[in-house]
């Protein structure tokens, strides 16, 4: 016989004490423990968003490890990278949440990854609000893409476009820095 699983609503999750070594997040209901980034992941993050803070200016905040109540009730993530409107942000300050996915959110690969886990954040973030999700896979020097019009993979020499904030562009290249050894 199965054992049913209590689920744990955004406010019992809220009231949580703070994890030691990681943060957890709301997944459907259930709480999963997620480790801290390691020192490449935390500087690719970092890199990541001083080039779009600077990209895009007073147009746009961008955050690492930004957290976001994805539905009302069940679900709290966090991006590793995170850029909302100035509108949104300040919306979130007054409710405490940053309510739906930041419109942009930017997931660096690391080996605790899955591809089933990018696949369903991304529903999750195109669904809440998302105009898109990236996934950065640095040892590949590649990103991909998902928004409305479908799943694009860019590489050292392209660009992509930073949908919903005025059609800047930012290079591959520049997002991943230089190649590592």
């Amino acid at each position: 016989m199965a054992t049913a699983v209590k689920l744990v609503t955004v406010a019992e999750f809220l009231d949580r004490p703070d994890v030691a070594g990681g943060y957890e997040e709301l997944r459907q209901g259930e709480v999963v423990m997620v480790a801290w980034p390691k020192q490449p992941h935390a500087s690719l993050q970092y890199r990541i968003r001083i080039l779009l803070e600077l990209e895009l200016g007073d147009a746009a905040i961008v955050d690492k490890e930004m957290g976001f109540r994805a539905r009302p009730e069940f679900e709290i993530r966090r991006a590793d990278v995170g850029v909302v409107s100035p509108s949104r942000w300040e919306a979130a300050e007054l409710s405490g949440c940053l309510m739906g996915a930041p419109e942009l959110v930017i997931e660096v690969e690391s080996p605790s990854n899955t591809a089933r886990e990018f696949r369903e954040k991304e529903a999750l973030c195109l669904a809440t609000g998302a105009i898109a999700y990236w996934v950065v896979y640095p040892d590949l020097r590649e990103v991909t893409v998902a928004d409305a019009e479908g799943i694009r993979r860019y590489r050292d020499g392209d660009e992509i476009e930073l949908h919903g904030f005025g059609g800047k562009r930012v290079a591959v290249s520049e997002l991943l820095g230089p190649q590592r050894k």
